[in-house]
């Protein structure tokens, strides 16, 4: 953003557009143009001694800083004054930027600019530059809601124009039958949110009745001061009449565009952005006539109509709404993609926590429009991650949710897959089988060469496990997985390219498999072989793992011992173990138990720090467990008891902190309330999950605190044994404290003949706490003092340990060992 520098005459000429597009008279922001106006002075006289050329404007951070210089006569104007000049400088960072460039479908701003000039721009339509009284949205005849920012419009005719263009889930995308069109000035668009497809087209004037397919409309517009052709920023109404003159439309290009995308539409080219009804889509849109300018740019439309109106009322929805929406909608992508990408890289916690963040925005106070779809989405996403975690039933649960009420869409077929793939490790085929048949019918009737890929190898699968009699069939539908997975990496502008590589890696190991139960060892050598290579190029090490097993499978069952080691040993990342621990199922544990008696070991890390163990325990599958500890018994010979204790014990603190931290207290983090009622409902649920949950109970305390009232009776430092200390869980939440204020302090008692407290005789760190919380009582005033708690935590173990126990652990944290 400080690479593009703008000059004083820029900022005014946008500012001009600015205050016609926000209806400013020029008294509210005469103070900014003097500063704009002065700009270049003060820059020329700052930087004279170093001799710098500034002929070519400030950067944009330059200007901000002199913006809280202005004086105004109250802060309610200092406030607009600062938003007016943000929007004027996120408006003119665009127009520079967007003008420098030759091409502008390349970024003309970054992904980080990008997000500060929306920043800039949604605090302006948050403030009192678009009251609700004066600036309206208007409905496009295109469907979408625009908010203008910046208008220069010179005898009738667009010079220079900011919209901010939002589609939004209210199932009104236009009329359809108008839905081509082209626009008078060459046109740019930054995608903020969602996705839109730009279709082109060839338009040809013609004679023939017959062959045309449209005719042209000419376009007037309304507002308060009348009806004509020339251009009007705050539209009443719009009309198109035909003119009789034929056109011949075709269909050019179609191009998808998403957010930190950007695109132009040259003057007078013929388009329409198309935007699924049940999302939102938005943009900043740009008209600028110093790039191109026709006077003519008709609307095309049915050939035997007369005209058509569409009214401009946005239906009560104002800009500050629309800004709301749009940065949910941004801050939610963000965390989808967060997630996806730490699902490619197979680190499913990560993932776990993104995808649950983004469903913390599908709530009430989240400000998603139409949500459901968006909750539809996020739920599918964590049935899929909790799948790769092996917890099936909790995947079945998201994955039953978000299928709630779905219709037939490419992404109901996508869940049915997920769900039939869930079945199958549950041991559940003819469930599986079922669910693949709707995914696989379904694919084809929507015509998704992807969906019926997946859906015809996991059909195969669940051939193969069923009966020794479809075999041949299994074998038939996985060389079609294959040849459908390498149709789809080979297809130019495919989205599906990566997965592809996935499922064609899948296919090659089940169709090893198929050979080994035939007694085609070659046969499965060879292609377990072809599918690992392939594997490798994906960024899944999960995925990786998986080929490493079926290769190593099919050494090992042909007698080659160490070669198959070899590809069940890799280290620093996931082996063939912790794959098949990560989602237990029958299946699973045949190869599992394959893999102990071959050797291989059960106790290497990988990226994430976990052991196989980690995932069984994780997972909860108590016979996966067992067969990973007999493998580490084994292994381990005469230290196995020692050891596996303590691989269990580090297992189970690892699992409950997983579960607690991540399920349970992080979606409480990120709710919505004051800081007081937030950190409450925090302990609550801190405490019911303890109080839930056995195992849990036994790796983490429960929340004690003194009552201040408590503290202050009793003279000095409580010990365990003055009765004093509160079980969080135990009080009713009417009655729980409104703060508990946690004192970490040092063991200060240096006399070996009273080592019963870590103060000293005369109770100096006692008195330090009583002078800290009233300093903390008097700075707030309203609160009061019977409903404080203190949590008290010595930061230093003194000997003997076991006397400090009391003192260390009366607040929140793990039990010691011992």
């Amino acid at each position: 953003m400080e690479s593009c520098k703008l000059t004083s005459s820029v900022l005014l000429r946008v500012l001009k557009g600015v205050a016609a597009a926000t209806l400013l008279d020029e008294s509210s922001y005469e103070r900014l143009v003097q500063c704009f106006a002065c700009g270049d002075r003060v820059a020329e006289g700052a930087d004279s001694h170093t001799g710098n050329d500034v002929a070519h404007g400030r950067p944009v951070g330059d200007w901000l800083a002199m913006v809280p210089d202005i004086s105004c006569e109250d802060k309610e104007k200092q406030l607009l004054v600062q938003h007016l000049a943000e929007l004027v400088l996120a408006i003119a960072l665009l127009r520079e930027s967007g003008r420098r460039t030759q091409n502008p479908s390349l970024a003309a701003v970054s992904d980080a600019d990008l997000a500060i000039v929306w920043s800039m721009i949604r605090g302006a339509l948050l403030s009192d530059l678009f009251p609700d009284s004066k600036i309206r949205a208007s409905r496009s005849a295109q469907g979408f809601l625009s908010v203008p920012l910046c208008s220069i419009v010179q005898n009738g005719n667009i010079e220079e124009l900011f919209r901010l263009h939002v589609w939004l889930p209210d199932g009104q995308r236009g009329t359809p039958d108008f839905a081509v069109h082209s626009h008078q000035p060459f046109g740019q668009s930054w995608i903020l949110a969602g996705a839109g497809v730009d279709h082109s087209f060839d338009v040809h004037p013609t004679t023939d009745g017959t062959a045309a397919t449209h005719a042209e409309y000419k376009l007037v517009w309304q507002d308060a001061k009348g009806t004509d052709k020339t251009y009007k920023t705050h539209q009443i109404s719009s009309t198109i009449e035909n003119t009789g003159n034929l056109v011949q439309v075709t269909a050019k290009d179609s191009k998808l565009h998403v957010r930190n995308m950007s695109y132009a539409i040259p003057a007078a080219a013929f388009h329409y952005t198309e935007v699924a009804p049940d999302t939102l889509h938005a943009t900043l849109f740009f008209f600028d006539a110093s790039r191109g300018f026709v006077k003519d740019a008709p609307v095309l439309g049915p050939k035997d109509l007369d005209s058509s109106t569409q009214q401009r009322d946005p239906g009560g929805v104002t800009p500050a709404v629309l800004a709301t929406m749009v940065d949910a909608v941004r801050s939610w992508e963000t965390l989808m993609e967060e997630g996806d990408q730490h699902a490619q890289r197979a680190e499913w916690e990560h993932a776990l926590r993104s995808f649950s963040h983004a469903l913390s925005l599908c709530g009430p106070a989240g400000n998603l429009p139409a949500s459901g779809n968006y909750r539809h989405i996020v739920l599918g996403k964590l049935g899929y991650t909790n799948r790769r975690f092996g917890r099936y039933e909790k995947a079945e649960e998201y994955l039953q949710s978000a299928l709630d009420g779905l219709g037939s869409t490419s992404f109901h077929v996508e869940l049915r897959g997920e769900m039939g793939v869930v079945y199958r490790h549950m041991n559940r085929l003819d469930d599986a089988k079922r669910e693949f048949e709707i995914q696989y019918n379904m694919a084809v009737e929507l015509n998704l060469e992807y969906a019926m890929c997946r859906s015809i190898g996991n059909l195969a699968m669940v051939n193969y496990q069923l009966s020794r009699d479809l075999l041949p069939l299994a074998i038939d539908q996985l060389k079609e997985r294959v040849r459908l997975a390498r149709s789809i990496r080979a297809s130019p502008g495919s989205g599906e390219k990566a997965q592809a590589i996935i499922w064609e890696t899948v296919g090659l190991s089940r169709l090893s498999l198929c050979y080994t139960a035939c007694g085609f060892a070659n046969d499965a050598i060879a292609t377990s072989l072809e599918s690992m290579k392939v594997a490798l190029s994906t960024k899944d090490p999960t995925v990786v793992a998986m080929s490493r097993l079926f290769y190593g499978r099919a050494l090992y069952l042909n007698g080659q011992r160490e070669e198959a080691l070899q590809q069940f040993n890799p280290t620093g990342t996931c082996t063939p173990a912790m794959a098949l621990c990560k989602e237990p199922s029958d299946e699973h544990l045949g190869y599992l138990r394959e893999l102990v008696e071959a050797g291989a070991d059960m106790d290497l890390i990988d990226e994430q720090g976990y052991s196989a163990l980690d995932y069984a325990v994780f997972c909860g599958d108590m016979q996966t467990e067992e067969v990973v500890l007999d493998g580490l018994r084994r292994q381990f010979g005469k230290q196995a008891n020692d050891k596996l204790l303590q691989r269990q014990r580090e297992a189970r603190v690892r699992k409950c902190y997983r579960e607690l931290f991540q399920e349970s207290l992080r979606p409480v983090l990120l709710e919505s309330r004051n800081e007081v009622s937030q950190l409450q409902h925090l302990r609550r649920v801190y405490a019911a999950s303890l109080v839930a949950d056995e195992e849990k109970i036994k790796i983490f305390d429960g929340l004690k605190f003194v009552w201040y009232r408590d503290f202050l009776r009793n003279g000095r430092l409580p010990r365990s044994n003055h009765g004093l200390t509160q079980n969080y869980r135990d009080i009713e939440p009417e009655c729980a404290p409104e703060y508990i204020v946690f004192i970490s302090y040092r063991w200060i008692n240096g006399d070996p003949a009273c080592l019963a407290s870590p103060d000293d005789t005369n109770h100096t760190q006692y008195h330090r706490m009583i002078t800290a919380i009233e300093a903390f009582l008097e700075a707030h005033g309203s609160l009061n003092p019977e409903r404080l708690g203190i949590w008290l935590v010595c930061s230093e173990i003194h000997p003997p340990e076991e006397m400090t126990y009391a003192y260390r652990y009366l607040g929140l944290g793990l039990h010691r060992s011992g």
